[in-house]
């Protein structure tokens, strides 16, 4: 399988990157998933290319992943970096530009702390659709 055609980590729309990345997760062995996330150096190829929340994305997709299946496999060379500033999924935050906040209140209270440690707020990423 072409590395490029697994994960794009060029991809601008981050809801898109994270639903790509999902449907990956659920097709495929989450071993598997980590140990080609790895091969392919994704995480640093998108680092050192600045695509800073893809990154991040991905080094939280392989702590939950590994933690999730007792895997062995999470990542702690990022760790000391975080976003400046929380991302919510785009329909909670559409809902509080609309006056509604609780469903980014919901978000954040269910996050899970891999995601969260990199101000991602992101749930049990088995269940996107």
């Amino acid at each position: 399988m072409n590395n490029m055609k697994l994960i794009d980590i060029y991809e601008n729309d981050f809801e898109n990157f994270k639903s790509n990345v999902c449907q990956l997760v659920k097709k495929l062995d989450p071993s598997y998933v980590i140990d080609k996330i790895k091969e392919y150096r994704y995480i640093e190829i998108a680092f050192e290319s600045k695509e800073y929340l893809n990154c991040f994305y991905l080094v939280g997709l392989v702590n939950y992943l590994s933690n999730k299946y007792n895997l062995n496999k999470a990542i702690h060379k990022f760790d000391k970096y975080k976003l400046p500033f929380l991302i919510y999924p785009r329909d909670a935050m559409l809902l509080s530009k609309l006056g509604n906040d609780s469903l980014k209140k919901y978000t954040l209270e269910h996050a899970e702390p891999e995601f969260l440690q990199f101000n991602i707020v992101e749930g049990e990423i088995e269940n996107v659709y």
